[in-house]
């Protein structure tokens, strides 16, 4: 039996808006779940192990890495992203705590040393996952217009008269 386009619509349709349907719960479902994972499992271990060298609150920022946000994760240092989202095996997070190469070692051993398999295999199922993180950038958040004080914008260039000597 042939469908009209109105008919296969409106299944559609209906199919998005049914609160327990398999499509909605399929999509919702991992990314809420792959957050809650991260808040258990990922933040703490990064809080514990990684955020004194790579955080903002670092005295310095070790190898040019940021930890404590997405960006940051995504970007990564000096040697590249941290991780590649869907791809364990490419991701130098991985790498340095599987402790597998000389010189990328993270936690290094006076900081506590290699993180249990336990925390490593969560890192490994995180990115698999496709690494979901809530954290924001830390980008500044302006407060207002930036000319909404009277006295910026009366001293502001843009406001000033055009003179053809600017001594005069």
């Amino acid at each position: 039996m042939k469908k009209s386009i109105v008919q296969t619509v409106s299944l559609a349709a209906a199919t998005l808006l049914l609160p327990n349907n398999a499509a909605t719960a399929s999509a919702a479902g991992p990314d809420q779940a792959g957050i809650e994972f991260f808040e258990q499992k990922i933040r703490p271990v990064l809080v514990e192990h990684c955020y004194k060298c790579h955080s903002k609150d670092s005295e310095k920022i070790k190898g040019g890495l940021r930890l404590d946000t997405r960006d940051g994760l995504l970007k990564g240092g000096d040697t590249g992203p941290a991780l590649i989202a869907g791809d364990v095996e490419k991701s130098l997070l991985i790498k340095a705590v599987r402790y597998t190469d000389e010189d990328l070692r993270m936690p290094p051993r006076k900081s506590g040393g290699k993180l249990s398999d336990e925390q490593i295999a969560d890192l490994e199922a995180w990115i698999r996952m496709g690494a979901p993180d809530p954290r924001a950038s830390d980008a500044v958040i302006q407060e207002g217009p930036p000319l909404s004080d009277p006295e910026k914008v009366r001293n502001h260039w843009a406001f000033k008269l055009i003179r053809s000597n600017p001594k005069e």
